[in-house]
C-alpha cells in the first residue's frame, strides 16, 4: 500500500536528522524554503508509488488458480427481501471487477451458487506429435483446444454434488467470466451430470459380521469365478433369488458395510479429483466384517443428457489404476454396486 504524504515527509525529516551537514536547515516557517522543498519531493514520491500500486493491481497474473477463485466468488440473484430492489452489480474497483454488496442483508453465501470449481487447459505438447510433422498449420491447433481455459463447475442440492440446471444461473455466470476474463484468452465453461458408475467386488466377509444366507454361497462362489462359465453352472444361476439381508451386519440388518464404504468413498473424493483403485479397495478393507476385498471390475460414462441415462453405454475402464470423471464428479444416486459375498473360511483350511 502507497505511503501517504505526510508519512514520507516524515521519513524525510528523520533521515535529515541523521545528517549533520544539515544542521544548518531551520524548519520554524512552513512556507520556508526547506518545508516546500520536503513538501514537493513527499508529494512526488506518493504520486509515483500511487502510479506504481495501481498498476501492480492491474498487471495482476491470471492464473487457472485466479479463474478458480473469481468462479468461486461468483454472486448471482438479487436480495429475498420484499422491500428491497438493489441487485449485486459488479464494479470496477482498484484495478479489478469485484461485486458491490454494500446495500444486501443477510448471509452473502447465499448468493455465491458456485460451490465447486476445478479449472485447466491443455498445453500444445499434449496436441502435437514431436515425433511426426504437423500436417495442420498452427491456427489449427487453438481450433483444438490449444490456449483454451476449461472450467467445471457444480453447486450443492441438499447434501450432494450437482450441475448447475437452472439455464439463467449458468448464462450469467458465463457473462461473469466473460467481463472478467483476460483479453485474447478462451474459456470453455461446462457443468454436467455425474458420471454414471458400475463396480462389481468380490468381497470375503466374517460370517460371523456379516449375513450371508447359506442357500446363496454357492451362487456367488459362481458368479465370482474369473473364468467363463459351464451350461450347467448357468443353469443354477438363472431366476436364482439372492436374500435381500446379505452383505448387512448381523447386529444391525439396515446396516450393509461393504455398500456405506464404497457410497463414502466416493463422497469424500474432492471434485475433479481422481478414482483411484487402490483407495476404493483400502476403504472397503476398513469396513467392519470384511476381511479381503477384490475389485474386479470397474466401467463407467458421462452423462450426455436424460435419455442416456436409461440404458447408457458404459466403458470397461478396470485396467485403468486411476481417472477423472469427465463432470469432476460421480452420480451416487445411480451407482451399481455388485458384491459376490464368499464367506472367509481359510482358517478351517489350514486345519
Amino acid at each position: 500500500m502507497a505511503r501517504t504524504i505526510a508519512e514520507i515527509q516524515n521519513e524525510i525529516l528523520t533521515e535529515k536528522k541523521k545528517q549533520t551537514s544539515l544542521d544548518g536547515l531551520k524548519m520554524s516557517s512552513k512556507t520556508g524554503i526547506w518545508n516546500l522543498w520536503v513538501n514537493i519531493v513527499a508529494t512526488a514520491l506518493w504520486v509515483h508509488e500511487k502510479i506504481v500500486e495501481k498498476n501492480a493491481l492491474i498487471s495482476r497474473p491470471h492464473t487457472l488458480n485466479w479463474y478458480r477463485e473469481q468462479a468461486l466468488n461468483f454472486h448471482y440473484g438479487v436480495p429475498l427481501t420484499s422491500d428491497s430492489t438493489n441487485s449485486i452489480s459488479l464494479i470496477w474497483k482498484e484495478g479489478s471487477y469485484q461485486f458491490d454488496t454494500t446495500d444486501l442483508e443477510g448471509d452473502i453465501e447465499q448468493y455465491k451458487i458456485i460451490k465447486h470449481c476445478a479449472v485447466s487447459e491443455i498445453d500444445l505438447e499434449t496436441v502435437m506429435n514431436p515425433d511426426k510433422e504437423p500436417e495442420e498449420i498452427f491456427s489449427d491447433y487453438f481450433h483444438n483446444k490449444v490456449g483454451v481455459v476449461f472450467i467445471k463447475v457444480a453447486t450443492v442440492k441438499g447434501d450432494k454434488i450437482s450441475r448447475i440446471d437452472v439455464p439463467n444461473e449458468l448464462f450469467a455466470f458465463k457473462e461473469y467470466i466473460a467481463k472478467i476474463k483476460d483479453a485474447g484468452n478462451q474459456v470453455y465453461i461446462t457443468s454436467d451430470e455425474g458420471d454414471r458408475l458400475k463396480l462389481n467386488l468380490n468381497v470375503y466377509i466374517d460370517p460371523l459380521t456379516i449375513y450371508i444366507d447359506p442357500a446363496d454361497i454357492e451362487y456367488y462362489q459362481l458368479k465370482s469365478l474369473s473364468r467363463p462359465l459351464t451350461s450347467e453352472e448357468e443353469e443354477k444361476l438363472i431366476n436364482h433369488k439372492l436374500n435381500t439381508l446379505n452383505g448387512s451386519l448381523i447386529l444391525q440388518p439396515e446396516v450393509f458395510p461393504v455398500q456405506d464404504a464404497v457410497r463414502d468413498h466416493l463422497r469424500n473424493i474432492e471434485f475433479n479429483g481422481a478414482f483411484v483403485k487402490t483407495y476404493l479397495v483400502d476403504a472397503v478393507q476398513k469396513a467392519q466384517g470384511v476381511k479381503i476385498p477384490v475389485l474386479t471390475k470397474i466401467q463407467t460414462v458421462e452423462a450426455k443428457n436424460p435419455s442416456d441415462r436409461l440404458d447408457p453405454e458404459f466403458n470397461d475402464v478396470t485396467k485403468i489404476e486411476y481417472f477423472i470423471p469427465k463432470a469432476g464428479y460421480f452420480d451416487i444416486d445411480i451407482l451399481e454396486v455388485e458384491v459376490n459375498y464368499i464367506p472367509y473360511t481359510f482358517y478351517r483350511d489350514k486345519q
